[in-house]
């Protein structure tokens, strides 16, 4: 024949508005396919029975033909076999559908359920020993082994077994099986060395309370107690969360062991995130009201906000405001609390509190240390009323503070005043002479005063306030203490003005003039109570007076000049000075 290539072209090579994918041929031949009426057959004779089993078996090898990996149609083949009461073939059929596919675990289970169901005892184990070696990690077929060699009485075999199963460590499911094998044995030793193999090779909380579960059960509570101990030690800490300690506390409380629920009630409170233990913190306080008395509810109640500031810490231990507001929560509970075990914890918050040095060694930074000494030493001479360790607080904070550059006037002043609580009159005052040789502070001057004066020992403060006066010359304040101090206590204006005039003498040479001008106002406010009219106006004389004068300042961008105007005093006691000085400078130049 004579064909046109022209004629055979495809004129429209678009695709086609409809698509045929083989799933749809698939669909339409199961659609147009005959559907299987059920027939009932009234066989009359064997030559019909004979008929009626060859069509069976060509519809059923039809139907494998068709789709060969249905295992479905050979477990329906191989169960009209066994109907047929022809073993052989209905073993042959499931073999060919092993072969096919052995890990369908339901072609198995019918095999192995043909064969018990026809007594084939030894044929039913060697189904099962191969299933279990081809398929090692279903659960169910190693259970159907051992329970038919348990039903058998074979308990050799059904431990080894389930030995040989426990060994590939599926889940707890095989180690669980194995126990209630031996607990129906009466082997409850042999129970529990399965149950310690357990919770080593899976070591889940459902295991640990299965185990405990079982202690409980034959009374072992000892066991049972190291249980829960043991599953603290192996498990990780993000695995036991708080429904564990409120399980133990349970258990514990159960046995009337309520000093050992406590504390477990405590640790797990110490353990676990704050976020994470409000149940338990719960239980905890119920328990506390069922068993405790007033003082332990009360620390009960403080223990949540102790955790706090314990993780706190942990994140931060330098942080200081951390430790005020620690030691204050307990400090005000002293009183609610047994008092001598409130004490103990405080002292060992500040001991804790003290030992953190501050890193860097700056004052700025040191403060907030210092001051955690203070409060400590006050804790010990109120709170604890133990006025030797007060005294051993001051003496060591001072000997820290000696190997720096830098050092506090506070300390030693609240020291000194603590040895005066304490009549220890001679020990303060030998606290402020150290100090001032240490540090001579205007502080520690002024309250040395006071100490004296309080005391009474007008010739003692006479003394500090020559050594005063000797420390800071260039200050007018300690003149007019020291002034003050002559005239009201020593009643002497002599030795008053003759004070002041060195003091305004010191200003004048060193040409101090706001201290000069302090204390001739001083001075004249001495004079109008005690003086007469001669020396007052002599002493208004000697007052300055507001001048405004000049002085240019140059710019250091542009080297410009500026006049500024600015406010001083002139003092009449310096005119004839410099008259002095220019007349001397003119016979310098004639000569």
């Amino acid at each position: 024949m004579n064909f046109n290539s022209k004629k055979l072209q495809v004129k429209n090579k678009n695709a086609a508005e409809v698509q045929i994918t083989a799933e749809q041929l698939i669909n339409e031949a199961l659609e147009l396919e005959e559907v299987e009426h059920k027939v009932n057959y009234n066989l009359i004779d064997e030559e019909e029975l004979n008929e009626y089993r060859i069509n069976k078996r060509k519809e059923y090898e039809d139907k494998i033909r068709k789709r060969r990996y249905m295992i479905s149609t050979y477990i329906k083949y191989g169960l009209w076999e066994i109907k047929q009461k022809d073993i052989e073939r209905c073993r042959s059929i499931f073999e060919r559908a092993l072969n096919i596919d052995y890990t369908n675990k339901n072609l198995w289970l019918k095999y192995i359920e043909v064969e018990l169901i026809n007594k084939n005892i030894n044929s039913a184990r060697n189904l099962l020993e191969r299933v279990v070696l081809l398929l090692p990690l279903e659960n169910i077929f190693w259970k159907k082994y051992a329970h038919l060699e348990e039903i058998l009485n074979n308990y050799v075999n059904a431990r080894n077994i389930y030995e040989r199963w426990i060994k590939f460590k599926i889940d707890e499911s095989s180690f669980l099986c194995y126990i209630y094998f031996e607990e129906r044995c009466n082997e409850i030793n042999k129970c529990r060395e399965i149950f310690e193999r357990l919770i080593v090779s899976i070591p889940k909380l459902e295991c640990f309370y299965k185990f405990i579960k079982f202690e409980k059960k034959y009374k072992n509570i000892v066991r049972a107690r190291a249980a829960y101990e043991k599953c603290i030690e192996l498990l990780p800490s993000c695995y036991i969360d708080e429904n564990f300690y409120i399980h133990f506390c349970n258990f514990e409380e159960e046995q009337n062991e309520y000093e050992r629920c406590k504390k477990i009630y405590i640790e797990a409170l110490k353990i676990l995130p704050k976020n994470k233990s409000e149940l338990l913190y719960k239980n905890f306080l119920q328990f506390q009201k069922k068993y405790a008395n007033k003082d332990e509810l009360h620390e009960s109640l403080l223990i949540k906000e102790r955790i706090f500031y314990e993780d706190e810490l942990k994140k931060n231990k330098n942080d200081y405001d951390i430790w005020f507001n620690y030691i204050k929560l307990e400090e005000s509970n002293i009183n609610n609390i047994n008092k001598e075990k409130c004490i103990i914890r405080i002292r060992d918050l500040y001991e804790r509190a003290i030992s953190i040095i501050p890193i860097i060694s700056s004052k700025k930074f040191w403060k907030r240390y210092i001051y955690l000494w203070i409060n400590y030493s006050i804790f010990e001479e109120l709170y604890a009323q133990n006025i030797q360790r007060a005294r051993d607080v001051y003496n060591n904070i001072i000997k820290i503070l000696s190997s720096y550059e830098f050092t506090f006037k506070k300390i030693f002043i609240l020291y000194a005043t603590f040895e005066l609580r304490q009549l220890n009159v001679n020990k303060a005052r030998s606290i402020f002479n150290n100090a001032l040789q240490t540090i001579p502070n205007e502080k520690i001057f002024e309250k040395f005063c006071e100490f004296e004066l309080k005391l009474g020992n007008i010739r003692e403060c006479r003394n500090v306030y020559a050594k005063y006066v000797e420390a800071f010359p260039f200050n007018s304040k300690v003149y007019k203490s020291y002034a003050e101090f002559t005239y009201i206590y020593l009643d002497d204006i002599e030795m008053c003005r003759k004070i002041l005039e060195e003091g305004i003498e010191f200003c004048k040479k060193n040409e101090l003039i706001n201290e000069r001008c302090i204390l001739l106002n001083f001075l004249c406010d001495i004079e109008k109570d005690y003086g007469d009219k001669e020396i007052i106006d002599k002493t208004l004389k000697r007052l300055p007076k507001k001048v405004k004068k000049r002085k240019i300042i140059k710019n250091n961008d542009n080297d410009d000049e500026i006049i500024e105007e600015y406010i001083t005093y002139v003092f009449p006691d310096d005119g004839n000075q410099s008259q002095k000085r220019l007349l001397s400078g003119r016979k310098k130049w004639r000569i």
